[in-house]
């Protein structure tokens, strides 16, 4: 007799281990299904390709948490990244290191590109870019320490930094790889990816900022007048067609809203009380995962990026984030050189297709640049 997924997931949580691999993949299949939508439904499904966010992630974790008893480590469930594999961990209660660096494609030759997870700390957001840059080198990534429990969390970008260099040590037997070192971070990842450059000096290949900012305290004053001044415009054009009573309430609002933006600009360092009142604070997520992201915005708010004399090249979303400042105005001022590459889309969607390849063959070529310079 088959038996339905919630019953399945019922009985198996009454047995005691060990359970078979076939078992736990007849429940563990539904609780995947129900976390990652249609792409989740796919025969060849794999965390890694399905452009799933940290929500999806925690929905998942707290599936299997709920139906078996078991809570799964994060990065575990994306260096396993199909069910049959996930399940023969569970049955055999053998998890991958929690911080060792994940592959997101192999290659050959020397030189070898990292990607740095946002502050999310998940280089989930980054799969599709990695599969799709023309390089011919491997691509690694590289995850906050902290997401599986195993340590406490990085609240500094220093630090953080640090511990990414190390990591790239142990791969090499506690010596840089024989080629440069590529970077490429992604919003927060690329102040991570800034500060690697500085500890690595003349071993940093291509120093790629994927929209990278930094917190609204720091912005240079002129750029955050200009985003002030722009803000407000908005918020009177809102007002155009509305009644007196709505358009008070409106502007009441919104003048709080102002009067935040103005308190951020002023705001001395997060602490570790009030990072829960950070416009970037989002709660629910794992408990492990959510200790990351929260020690991340204390890092964010935190890092006052310094001037650094290396070639930066920052591929700049065309619409960018209409509530945050213009990148490239941040850093023609920080960057020893800065070469702008305009990526079509917003923040958010020049990593979802079809905007992704276009960023994709943008790195890739700036990456080609990098090795035909070092051939001369």
């Amino acid at each position: 007799m088959r038996l339905e997924p919630d019953m399945a997931a019922a009985l198996l949580a009454k047995t005691a281990p060990p359970w078979t691999t076939a078992d736990l993949v007849s429940v563990l299949t539904p609780i995947w299904r129900r976390a990652f939508g249609p792409k989740g439904h796919a025969p060849d499904a794999h965390v890694m390709r399905m452009s799933v966010g940290i929500g999806r992630v925690t929905r998942f974790l707290d599936g299997v948490q709920g139906a078996i008893g078991v809570r799964v480590p994060a990065t575990a469930l994306m260096r396993l990244g199909t069910i049959e594999r996930l399940a023969a961990a569970i049955a055999r209660n053998d998890w991958p290191p929690p911080s060792a660096p994940i592959l997101l494609r192999d290659g050959a030759g020397s030189e070898a590109l990292y990607v740095i997870a946002a502050g999310t700390g998940l280089v989930l957001e980054l799969c599709d870019l990695a599969q799709a840059i023309p390089f011919p080198g491997p691509i690694w990534a590289l995850q906050l320490p902290g997401l599986d429990g195993e340590t406490t969390p990085l609240a500094d970008i220093g630090a953080m930094a640090a511990h990414h260099i190390a990591t790239i040590r142990a791969q090499h037997s506690s010596a840089l790889p024989d080629g440069p070192v590529h970077l490429i971070g992604y919003s927060f990842g690329g102040l991570v990816c800034v500060e690697m450059a500085r500890l690595l000096g003349d071993r940093i290949g291509l120093l790629g900022l994927i929209d990278t900012t930094c917190y609204e305290t720091y912005w240079p004053r002129t750029e955050w007048l200009r985003v002030a001044g722009l803000r407000t415009l908005r918020r009177m054009g809102e007002l155009r067609g509305m009644r007196p009573r709505p358009a008070l309430q409106h502007l009441a609002g919104r003048g709080r809203a102002m009067a935040q933006h103005i308190g951020r600009r002023f705001k001395p360092k997060a602490g570790d009380a009030d990072f829960t009142r950070s416009v970037y604070y989002v709660d629910g997520l794992d408990p492990r995962l959510q200790a990351v992201r929260n020690a991340s915005i204390i890092a964010f708010e935190r890092h006052d990026p310094a001037p650094i004399d290396v070639p930066v090249t920052l591929f700049k979303s065309r619409l960018g984030d209409r509530h945050g400042c213009d990148p490239a105005r941040l850093w023609r001022r920080l960057a020893g050189r800065l070469d702008v590459v305009m990526v079509e889309g917003t923040h958010i969607t020049m990593l979802r297709k079809p905007h992704v390849e276009g960023l994709a063959a943008a790195i890739g070529a700036r990456l080609g640049n990098q090795i035909r310079c070092q051939i001369r």
